[in-house]
């Protein structure tokens, strides 16, 4: 028997974490968006599919036909990452590339809360061979989860002026058939 979907719409509430830093000031913004809202796909038969939740942060659903560009543009800003926070090595694309896929592959599964991509990304690169970089698995499931909230247009604590610019960059570097 076909299930019949149905779409529940939730408005979001904006969101602020916090955190102390060492001298004890709280700092007012790590992550904050504006009210937005969130849909989400539910069919009759299985009303536990992952999708978009009433509060956190989440990514837009993906299409399959979006699935190829993408992991590229996902994998190369990861790579892109590496290489300016540390040097030029030969595992940042493959890495890159997994956590992309990884990350990519749940999305299209239907899941969009940030936590759990970072959280699947991390797990699912536990067994890759850091040996090589200067990172680890919850290191890059983060960065991923920061390069998709910015494109997003989400508010992103802790970054720096590479972070900011690293977008263009890699658009220009696509361009110019330098990736």
């Amino acid at each position: 028997m076909a299930a019949v979907a149905s779409l529940a719409i939730a408005t979001v509430p904006s969101v602020t974490y916090s955190r102390r830093s060492s001298s004890s000031a709280l700092s007012r913004v790590a992550f904050r968006r504006a009210p937005r809202l969130a849909c989400r796909a539910s069919s009759d038969e299985d009303d536990n599919t992952p999708g978009n939740s009433d509060q956190g942060i989440f990514m837009r659903q993906i299409t399959p036909e979006e699935k190829d560009a993408e992991v590229k543009w996902l994998g190369g800003m990861l790579k892109l990452w590496l290489d300016d926070e540390w040097s030029l090595q030969e595992p940042h694309k493959e890495l890159g590339l997994r956590a992309a896929e990884k990350c990519t592959s749940m999305r299209l599964e239907g899941c969009e809360d940030m936590g759990s991509l970072v959280m699947g990304v991390a797990a699912d690169l536990i067994e890759f061979d850091f040996s090589d970089t200067f990172v680890n698995a919850f290191e890059v499931a983060n960065k991923c989860s920061e390069i998709l909230m910015m494109r997003e247009g989400y508010e992103v604590c802790c970054i720096n002026k590479d972070d900011m610019s690293r977008q263009a960059r890699y658009e220009e570097m696509v361009a110019n058939g330098e990736v």
